[in-house]
């Protein structure tokens, strides 16, 4: 896949990611879990002042853990955590691999 694909390809993830208003939350699939079910993800979008969007915070969790989203790139998703010895984990979600209204069994 090119560039240019994977860029086209993670449009509509990216344009949803963005419209989020404070408060508001998008599921996505990613990836497969145990016995090839989707795992299914939560993003969460946090104003760091009351009612302005431009200093929009996003957070991205499964059903028992989250971590912060650092960075959205046209492509990719950045994101990080600490534990609790200050061992910060880094993650790079892939746009392109993500699907929105995904209708789970």
């Amino acid at each position: 896949m090119t560039y240019q694909e994977k860029k086209q390809a993670s449009k509509k993830v990216l344009d949803a990611i963005k419209a989020l208003k404070d408060s508001e939350v998008l599921e996505v699939a990613y990836g497969k879990g145990f016995k090839g079910v989707p795992n299914v993800y939560t993003i969460r979008a946090y104003s760091s002042s009351k009612g302005s969007d431009r200093d929009m915070s996003y957070s991205i969790w499964s059903t028992f853990s989250g971590m912060n989203i650092d960075s959205l790139g046209p492509t990719t998703l950045k994101t990080y955590t600490f534990d609790m010895m200050s061992q910060k984990t880094t993650y790079t979600f892939p746009l392109y691999e993500m699907e929105i209204g995904l209708t789970l069994p």
